[in-house]
């Protein structure tokens, strides 16, 4: 029976792989399938793309809208950060988990099948990735976990965790050791997940090219080489695959700016909770969420940022609270929620080169990222493009699949090879991985939007609705 080991390298832009900086994903692109059109989820934030990948669902149907956003009901006075555990489980509101779709494990737990997480990202992310660990006695371990029994059984085998750094490589190489020294060989998962924080951390503070986040990018290329070894020395090597994959891109921040700031200094009473002195709830991010005390406001707020050369296109939970054609809805990417915020901001990004001459920059509001570092979050080119390798095992060989993926359609793939149904999932399995046959090519679209822009989406043969960039029209 096929086993899979699936990694995630969080942030890499497909067009950093090469033979040089990565020679073990170069290597394994080459060999196995490279989907050459996968995508991630809109706003292509990480705690949205992890339950998307989990769930095989999108933000509309699994519910976690946003890396930080607001819900009244669970704290009216602050926005909530899914990064910590402890916003997480408020937003579950005494259950297990604030997602509303099955994930991976819960899916193969009925089959007898054990899925396992070792992470170098988040907590917060580590439990939406794999909530119902403790009730399914399954292995989940992140490196900030200093409590807990998968904590203990690390630190008895392995030592202590390394300290958070940037750029990450200790975290790093000491995740791929918990996977590789102890989980595969010990608990032999029939799926693994390893989640590397790399480079996403080192492209925030540093760059997109910055002599410490080729070095972090090089690291987690070698964490990923010690599990092809590790695979290439089993005995059952032929029915162990290998999954890598990305959650998003980057782009470089130009033109930093806070945008509750700029709506204060418009006369907009704007906040981060909803105090009696605030009508606008604004979470910061690359595509800001606006909650609205009264969402008679919309209108006033619209006018205003199409005055801003910095802003672009609106996106709205429901879009009739402004003007016929003056929102997008979230609902057309598959990103509408009880939880999404009234109006989703968007910044104006090009897709001219950065200092490094790596296309893509876009202004910004992160206040924790400087003038320079990497963003993602939006609906750019840069940002929406993904890793997804698929190979080993029952995979294509030296293939370029050209069906559109994105992110929900990777847990209904490995589903599908354990002979598991999919059924409640937006995705769906990735024929072309498997057989050349039903590798579909979609059909590309452009939906002109408010204020001169267009948003180029591909079409699948499924008949859904892969959004690829936001762009000015041209």
């Amino acid at each position: 029976m096929t086993r899979i080991v699936m990694v995630a390298l969080d942030g890499l832009r497909p067009d950093m792989v090469d033979a040089a900086l990565t020679p073990h994903l170069a290597a394994l692109a080459a060999g196995g399938t490279r989907f050459a059109r996968a995508r991630s989820v809109f706003p292509s934030e990480t705690r949205v793309a992890t339950p998307s990948l989990i769930t095989g669902c999108r933000p509309g149907g699994h519910g976690m809208v946003a890396n930080t956003l607001f819900d009244a009901s669970v704290a009216p006075d602050r926005l909530l950060r899914t990064k910590l555990v402890e916003d997480v489980l408020a937003m579950a509101a005494g259950a297990e988990s604030p997602l509303q779709r099955a994930s991976l494990a819960e899916r193969m737990a009925p089959h007898g099948l054990r899925f396992a997480l070792v992470s170098a990202g988040t907590a917060g992310a580590a439990r939406l990735l794999h909530p119902a660990a403790e009730r399914l006695g399954a292995f989940r371990w992140n490196v900030e976990d200093t409590e807990g029994d998968a904590a203990e059984e690390v630190r008895d085998a392995l030592g202590m965790t390394p300290e958070a750094a940037v750029p990450n490589i200790p975290r790093v190489e000491f995740a791929g050791r918990v996977l590789v020294d102890h989980v595969l060989p010990r608990h032999r998962p029939d799926v693994a997940l390893l989640w590397l924080s790399e480079p996403d951390v080192s492209f925030h503070w540093g760059g997109l090219r910055a002599e410490h986040t080729l070095r972090a990018l090089r690291a987690a290329d070698a964490v990923l080489g010690r599990i092809v070894a590790w695979r290439d020395a089993q005995p059952d090597a032929a029915d162990i695959a290998i999954i890598v994959l990305s959650d998003h891109g980057h782009v470089t921040g130009r033109g930093k700016r806070c945008l509750r700031s700029e709506l204060q200094r418009a006369g907009f009473r704007a906040g981060t909770g909803m105090a009696p002195d605030v009508d606008v709830v604004v979470a910061p991010a690359a595509a800001p969420g606006l909650w609205l005390r009264d969402a008679a406001l919309a209108p006033q707020i619209a006018d205003f940022l199409a005055t801003q050369s910095w802003a672009g296109p609106l996106l709205a939970r429901d879009p009739a609270i402004l003007p016929e054609g003056r929102a997008m809805p979230l609902a057309l990417l598959g990103s509408g929620h009880a939880r999404s915020a009234d109006l989703v901001a968007t910044f104006a990004g090009d897709e001219g080169p950065d200092a490094w001459g790596m296309p893509g920059t876009a202004p910004f509001d992160a206040p924790d990222v400087p003038e320079g570092g990497g963003m993602h979050g939006r609906l750019h080119r840069a940002e929406l493009a993904t890793v997804l390798v698929m190979e080993g095992g029952p995979f294509r060989r030296g293939a370029v699949a050209a069906e559109a993926a994105d992110l929900t359609d990777i847990a209904p793939t490995v589903l599908h090879l354990l002979g598991i149904g999919t059924e409640g999932m937006e995705g769906r399995p990735l024929g072309g991985a498997v057989d050349a046959a039903a590798d579909a090519p979609p059909a590309d679209e452009t939906l002109e939007l408010h204020g001169g822009f267009v948003l180029e989406a591909m079409r699948g043969a499924s008949g859904r609705l892969y959004p690829t960039a936001l762009r000015r029209a041209r």
